[in-house]
């Protein structure tokens, strides 16, 4: 909504000879005023309006005190309007607008109109309840910078004059503590000026929230019109960049399938009316001390709902520093909103500081042995997964200090099943694998209570699953445990001469997709080879020449197997082990025979060959026509001869000194048969 400000402005100047001038400006700036930029960086600031008894108005655009902009432009002889444009950049700079305006005379000019501390840059939103508004902060921070629209008067009436843009943390502009700090560090870090505005209200619950006027959204009656009132009369509406929504502490104590039935609700709602929304900050709750079992249920939905709407990611709040059972401290608050600020930064400002900046949030669940005595959390493939020692708790009111294994906050089939499990566990990156006492049939596994309450400090501070930057992992509740797939069975590498290793398994399984190979040479290092189809069950590593990762002679190979499925993986196979050992002469078998039982009496040596080849030939050749083919690894004819072995002739030479190095495929016809064999060339 365009912001529609009307000033009338009736100036003197005696000494000059100017009559009253009335100039109306209806698009004007407001003092302290945020435009939001573009793609481009900036903004252009509408100015516009009508003027009598002057023939030109002209604008002087000032950057801090230097003068930035100068355009002047002839008042429209029938209707008196009058139009400027001017365009300012989002940076840590105010820009002020001085209007003149100018009769016949040159020079004859006089200011009708001056606005001062404007600025350029980013808009966000916060909605919530209690945690969301929480500004416990002794150690307020302003700047020029940081803005905010309008006053957040909690449930109280809305006065509809309460629209005037302020600084945060003013008497006007009171905004949430983790608010201010994200302004801070886009200001200190990305310097751009924001403005948030904020909605929330303490103690109300979702559907308060989502409690939208369909035919008039802002409607000052309800949470999401006021907000939406706010929004717009600031002129923003369409160019809010995100939502950070912190609330479900009242469904949480009372019925949690109700935040499950009205987010997706409310999310439209807010897709709607801030149609240039880019992202959704969606808070998971921390740990209550309400005893509701379902309010796993909802913790686990906000960790879903990422995978539900592409734009929403989910922020964890267990863990977080100076945690109270409900609220938070100030460090609790600042760490929130330095949290935030990083994804924010990562989504708006190509901010290069990604490495494990978000919550970590389980992919897959599953058990990775036949047994059932191993558990695998796996979770996005860029986190770096670390399970907690056991901790020491010291409560702050006694000084007394207790121990706490999260292996006791661990359950299988929540609330009925067992807890206490892990014997040990074992981090992979982005996985824990999670050794158990014992083999177990559970169907499913829950990470953190639904609810918590002791005797010591009364409510649940750690330890927690967290990544190599201190994020803590998403909680989730009763996620079911994929079944184990099967490891290869009966795994084996063999040589095939000396141009490929030949792997092969005997283990089928629909649930297979993929088997992943793996290849380690003498360094011991595995590395990926190749992923085959499930339906498979073999595999050759082919000898390749020119390539630096190509099989070598004489050098050992470790080879090892696991199949992949979609929803889990199975261990590796037993590793194997082979090698392309130098062969200084070949038996031709059965299997490259092309018809005579005689064949197995043939050898070509030496092989690998430089120069000459020799190949004994079987005493029933003699006396027969051969024809002698040598084709490349592409299949072309590199050599050829027919020669006509003579009566008690045993061998037959032929040169490969001019062919390149190489693997080829000889191939010997006679009169009721043949041989075919693979030959390498080396130089």
């Amino acid at each position: 909504m365009r912001i529609i400000l009307i000033f009338l402005f009736s100036l003197f100047q005696l000494v000059s000879g100017w009559a009253q001038t009335p100039i109306t400006l209806d698009q004007w700036p407001a003092k302290l005023q945020l435009y939001p930029r573009d793609q481009t960086n900036q903004c252009a600031v509408s100015i516009a309006g009508r003027a009598t008894a002057v023939k030109a108005i002209s604008l002087v655009v000032l950057r801090g005190q230097q003068r930035y902009q100068y355009a002047r432009t002839n008042v429209d002889s029938l209707t008196g309007r009058f139009a400027f444009k001017p365009v300012i950049r989002a940076e840590l700079s105010q820009y002020s607008f001085q209007v003149f305006a100018h009769r016949a005379t040159p020079g004859d000019s006089i200011l009708v109109a001056f606005r001062d501390s404007i600025v350029c840059g980013d808009v966000f939103l916060i909605m919530g309840q209690s945690n969301a508004v929480g500004r416990f902060d002794t150690n307020p921070f302003q700047s020029e910078f940081c803005r905010t629209f309008g006053v957040n008067k909690g449930d109280i009436a809305y006065n509809p004059a309460d629209t005037t843009w302020c600084l945060t943390n003013t008497t006007e502009g009171n905004n949430s503590l983790w608010g201010v700090e994200l302004q801070r560090l886009i200001k200190e870090q990305q310097g751009i000026p924001t403005a948030i505005i904020n909605g929330a209200v303490g103690g109300t619950t979702i559907t308060n929230h989502a409690n939208r006027d369909s035919n008039q959204p802002a409607n000052m009656n309800s949470l999401y019109g006021r907000l939406l009132y706010r929004v717009s009369k600031a002129g923003v509406a369409s160019q809010v960049k995100a939502m950070i929504w912190r609330q479900g502490e009242a469904e949480a104590v009372g019925d949690p399938t109700i935040y499950t039935r009205v987010f997706p609700q409310l999310y439209n709602y807010w897709k709607q009316d801030y149609p240039g929304l880019k992202k959704i900050y969606h808070s998971q709750l921390n740990i209550l001390v309400d005893n509701v079992i379902t309010a796993g249920l909802l913790r686990d939905f906000q960790r879903r709902s990422k995978t539900m709407f592409s734009d929403v990611e989910p922020i964890a709040t267990v863990g977080l520093a100076g945690y109270q059972g409900l609220h938070y401290n100030e460090s609790g608050y600042r760490q929130f909103g330095l949290e935030l600020y990083r994804l924010v930064a990562n989504d708006f400002y190509a901010s290069d500081d990604t490495s494990n900046i978000h919550s970590p949030n389980l992919q897959r669940l599953y058990y990775s042995t036949p047994a059932q005595d191993e558990i695998t959390l796996e979770f996005e493939p860029n986190q770096v997964m670390h399970w907690p020692a056991d901790t020491t708790i010291i409560n702050p009111k006694t000084g007394s200090s207790y121990a706490q294994s999260l292996s006791n906050f661990t359950y299988t089939d929540y609330p009925t099943g067992e807890s206490g499990l892990i014997k040990s566990v074992t981090e992979q990156g982005n996985r824990l694998i999670l050794k158990l006492t014992k083999p177990i049939t559970a169907k499913h596994l829950t990470y953190l209570p639904s609810s918590y309450q002791d005797n010591q400090i009364g409510y649940y501070v750690g330890p927690v699953i967290r990544n190599s930057r201190g994020m803590r992992a998403l909680t989730f509740y009763q996620v079911p445990i994929a079944l184990a797939l099967p490891v290869a069975a009966d795994f084996r590498a063999t040589p095939v001469d000396t141009s490929a290793i030949k792997l092969t398994w005997n283990t089928k399984s629909d649930s297979v997709t993929q088997w992943a190979i793996e290849r380690a040479d003498t360094i011991g290092i595995f590395k990926p080879l190749a992923f085959v189809p499930g339906t498979e069950s073999s595999y050759e590593d082919l000898r390749k020449s020119n390539r630096i990762d190509s099989l070598q002679l004489g050098k050992i190979y470790e080879y090892r197997v696991r199949s992949l499925g979609h929803q889990a993986e199975s261990g590796y196979s037993p590793v194997v082990t082979a090698s392309l050992q130098v062969v200084l002469s070949t038996k031709v078998g059965p299997e490259l025979d092309f018809g005579s039982q005689s064949n197995s009496s043939v050898l070509v040596y030496p092989n690998p060959a430089s120069d000459q080849v020799q190949v004994r030939l079987p005493l029933d050749w003699s006396g027969d026509a051969i024809t002698l083919t040598l084709t490349n690894e592409a299949g072309a004819v590199v050599l050829q001869r027919n020669s006509q072995i003579s009566s008690g002739a045993s061998y037959l030479s032929f040169s490969v000194a001019a062919l390149p190095t190489g693997t080829y495929v000889l191939v010997m016809q006679y009169r009721t048969g043949g041989v075919r064999c693979r030959l390498t060339v080396v130089h």
